[in-house]
């Protein structure tokens, strides 16, 4: 297919781009185009633990009903990576920042228990565009008091399909391991 924009034009474009800082989250609408053209690398943290009956549970969120690709669908906690959440002094390289923002934002009211264990990568497409997932399991505390504890086996309906399985694959790891 034939690109539909001239070379003036896209140079315009990368010329307007080249003003933007290369740290911190790009604007919205940027963001929107860019997950369309490019793979977005995302950090999904899967948070479990067994209930008081010993059954696995999964926190999983609401996205609300605004949320331009999944309204009203539950997820776990995640986050895109963007520039500087991967420090260069970290001679892994580690996605520290990403999770410190997750810890501070989503898995805020949760108590973690020991670090998140890495599970594997999922390349897929997402309704935003395609995706590199890196899966993690975080264990954290019950706390029936929290409305974000959902059984393994009762899953709300309306939770992001291509999440199902991962979440599944996590919750086998974790029953396994305790």
């Amino acid at each position: 297919m034939a690109n539909p924009l001239t070379d003036q034009e896209i140079n315009n474009v990368a010329k307007k781009l080249s003003q933007l800082s290369p740290t911190g989250f790009i604007p919205y609408p940027l963001f929107v185009e860019f997950n369309r053209l490019k793979v977005t690398v995302t950090i999904e943290i899967v948070p479990l633990c067994f209930d008081s009956e010993n059954n696995v549970n999964v926190v999983l969120y609401n996205r609300g009903p605004d949320d331009k690709w999944w309204p009203n669908m539950f997820h776990t906690p995640g986050t895109c990576l963007i520039s500087d959440d991967i420090p260069v002094d970290d001679e892994w390289n580690l996605p520290t920042r990403a999770y410190q923002r997750l810890i501070q934002g989503e898995i805020k009211d949760l108590t973690l228990i020991d670090d998140p264990i890495f599970v594997g990568n999922i390349n897929h497409q997402v309704l935003r565009g395609p995706e590199s997932a890196h899966v993690y399991i975080q264990e954290v505390e019950y706390n029936p008091k929290l409305d974000c504890f959902y059984q393994i086996n009762k899953l709300p309906k309306n939770c992001i399909p291509t999440q199902v399985k991962m979440i599944q694959h996590c919750a086998k790891i974790f029953s396994q391991q305790k």
